[in-house]
């Protein structure tokens, strides 16, 4: 608190010397209008202390303006060439030939290998755009006779395109990485998408827009502008109200299907707002990709003065809008009202919130795959899943996992667990959430407190992953360790204060339930901790060879069973291949590979490769020693056909009506079962068959799916 009030008086303190308080008065309004006069204010020095303060410079728009002024009439680029492009890019322009240039050598430069045409709409501008065709071999370009305005402009030259898709640029913008790439991606992961746009932000590297929210008044707020686009709430993919024409794409058969933007809105403006709620009225969505990002030089091509020019239809095109769609307005929220919901579309749908201690490294962990995967059930039941965070820098390829799906991940200054500043978000929007799911006693014990005395209205559920205390009871009695013991107990004790404080439990395994039941007197809900799809094809006994160990070795039980697996069992089966794969790989399994020729080691395998392995090989094996709980390693062996060779450990928690294996848990028997399983085609081959049965009748989705439906 200390830290945060020096923060706040040092931001006064530049207020107070700063030329530029018109422009602070003016955001400090917005923050106002969006949240109230006591949250306005500690919002906007919050941010202001050092959250994100971007440099208000010009030096980018300057260097920009150079690159403009510098334009080189004798570069020659070979754009790609396709009959039929995935996309057609449309560029519609009116002078500005400079900025329209430095516009195509970002598409070129940041969307390599991509399927696409570059069409520029030039609506009979004085200037002399024929030049780009000198530069830019491959250039469609297209200018009219007469000047038609934006609109129509953008309306006459889509007959041209060829592509499956429209992308309609502004030519005052720059296109980042993978620009085309994201956008395309939407289409691929969302079968009901009808459009979608980009992320656009401002030339000194503030927010400009991340979807646009169009009011009951029809009114429109350019959600997020001038704030920071790193934020949580402007990086996952979600429905949008609106998107803007500076970045827009949409599929050809609906832009033909709803036919183009409606002319009532010529010359220019509500144009592509008027299309998004098109889209939706036939059937589709409208979405916003994070990951596509365009730099957007906003009032290059018709200014900022709103009484004059073109620019004076934004006025007159808003209040066409509201009448067209003065009924779908309806049920939207008045102004600055409810950004919660209305960012994203989200009214009436069911909210959860997970907390856990990192976003899923699902190619890393078991427990990892099964918050994933409730993650994906609850998804597939229509909730909105935000994912808080309690550190500042989880993985960002994993991030951007959860966001890519639509999930908004929480993290950041604002979430890091030891400061607590999470609980400002916490008051503010916990009775939006019909469940908070808590993972781990370790992370979530603070929360839970917080939640039950600010007397939060929805419900509260608690997954422990497993009954870690009784491994490491184990393991403290084989080892007649004191501490050990110690340490159990304690984490028993938060591991009870969790569930029951919470209005009931997530269990995985029968012995689990069992065990709880005895004591824990909150309801406790079987769910399975994976699901998988079934296999189409399987490969065959005499197409496999070698065995192969599956586990992150992060987790103690891991190191201790290969540990005794190679130094007790291999030694036997030796002249059997024999790979093992996982992350955090320990430094005696590369010692061990030294020793045995046929021994492989692969570190952080990717999901695709992990699946490869397990169609080559023939038998997995499972030595745990310690451990808790449903194994993923086992269940996933059986998913994919191959037989287990496993210890008492390693079948913890399965439900053993029907069950075909038998635990082995001596060293000498346990290689003899390995041996003789390994050469045995038509046990091989029974046990190959059952483990497929076993998982479609016990580990499914629609068993997890109804367990999360009977909770929200």
């Amino acid at each position: 608190m200390l830290n945060k009030l020096k923060k706040y008086y040092n931001y006064v303190e530049r207020f107070a010397k700063s030329p530029n308080k018109m422009k602070i008065f003016t955001e400090l309004n917005q923050e106002i209008k969006d949240k109230g006069v006591i949250e306005g204010v500690q919002s906007l020095l919050h941010m202001k202390s050092g959250k994100y303060v971007p440099e208000i410079s010009y030096d980018f728009v300057k260097q920009q303006l150079a690159i403009a002024e510098q334009y080189d009439k004798s570069v020659e680029v070979t754009l790609p060439y396709f009959e039929k492009p995935k996309v057609s890019i449309i560029i519609p322009i009116y002078n500005q030939i400079e900025f329209t240039y430095s516009c195509i050598m970002s598409i070129f430069e940041n969307n390599k290998g991509m399927s696409y045409e570059i069409i520029v709409a030039d609506d009979n501008s004085p200037d002399d755009s024929s030049v780009l065709n000198s530069n830019f071999k491959n250039l469609r370009l297209f200018k009219n006779e007469t000047n038609k305005g934006f609109l129509k402009n953008c309306n006459d030259v889509v007959k041209n395109a060829r592509g499956e898709y429209l992308l309609f640029l502004n030519n005052d913008t720059q296109v980042l990485t993978d620009w085309l790439k994201e956008l395309l991606f939407i289409f691929e992961q969302f079968p009901d998408a009808g459009a979608v746009g980009s992320k656009l932000i401002y030339p000194n590297g503030m927010l400009q827009e991340a979807g646009g929210i169009v009011w009951k008044d029809g009114s429109a707020t350019n959600f997020g502008g001038r704030r920071n686009p790193d934020a949580p709430e402007y990086n996952y993919v979600k429905e949008s109200d609106y998107i803007s024409g500076a970045s827009l794409m949409v599929k050809r058969s609906v832009w033909d299907e709803i036919g183009g933007f409606d002319e009532r809105y010529a010359p220019a403006y509500n144009e592509d707002s008027d299309l998004c709620f098109a889209v939706r009225k036939a059937g589709y969505k409208v979405y916003y990709q994070p990951f596509s990002v365009v730099i957007h030089f906003e009032g290059m091509s018709h200014g900022r003065d709103v009484s004059k020019g073109v620019k004076k239809y934004q006025v007159v095109n808003r209040e066409k809008f509201y009448e067209k769609w003065k009924q779908e307005l309806s049920q939207k929220a008045s102004k600055d009202q409810d950004f919660f919901h209305e960012r994203d579309r989200s009214k009436g749908a069911k909210h959860v919130l997970i907390v856990d201690h990192n976003v899923p490294t699902v190619d890393k962990d078991a427990g990892s795959r099964t918050i994933n995967n409730f993650v994906d059930s609850l998804i597939s039941l229509g909730c909105k899943v935000k994912f808080l965070v309690p550190n500042m820098y989880p993985l960002a390829s994993y991030n951007k996992l959860l966001q890519q799906k639509g999930v908004e991940v929480l993290h950041g200054d604002d979430f890091v667990h030891w400061r607590h500043e999470w609980e400002r978000y916490m008051m503010q929007n916990m009775n939006h959430f019909s469940m908070i799911l808590l993972s781990r006693s370790s992370i979530c014990m603070p929360y839970v407190k917080f939640l039950r005395k600010n007397n939060y209205k929805g419900r509260i559920i608690y997954y422990g992953h497993d009954l870690g205390y009784l491994r490491l009871q184990e393991e403290a009695k084989l080892k007649n360790d004191a501490s050990l013991i110690k340490e159990a107990d304690n984490i028993k004790a938060n591991e009870d204060f969790m569930y029951n404080q919470s209005d009931g439990a997530l269990v995985i395994s029968y012995e689990e339930q069992q065990y709880l039941e005895a004591y824990i007197k909150k309801p406790l809900y079987m769910v399975p901790p994976y699901y998988f799809d079934s296999l189409q094809v399987v490969p065959a006994f005499d197409e496999r060879k070698g065995m192969l160990y599956v586990g992150g070795f992060h987790h103690p039980p891991n190191r201790d069973a290969m540990k005794w697996f190679l130094e007790e069992i291999y030694p036997s089966v030796s002249s059997i291949p024999m790979t093992i794969a996982g992350s955090e790989m320990p430094q005696f399994i590369y010692d061990f590979q030294q020793k045995y020729p046929l021994l492989t080691v692969k570190a952080d395998v990717p999901v695709d490769e992990l699946k490869q392995l397990y169609s080559q090989a023939r038998i997995v094996v499972v030595p745990l020693t310690l451990g808790a709980g449903v194994k993923g390693k086992v269940v996933e062996a059986m998913a994919y056909g191959v037989p287990i060779v496993g210890t008492s450990k390693a079948f913890e928690g399965l439900s053993k009506d029907g069950f075909l294996y038998e635990s082995i848990d001596d060293a000498s028997v346990f290689a003899k079962e390995v041996e003789a399983l390994y050469n045995d085609a038509a046990r091989w081959q029974t046990l190959s068959l059952f483990g497929l049965q076993y998982i479609k009748t016990h580990f499914n989705q629609e068993k997890m799916k109804a367990v999360f439906k009977q909770l929200i």
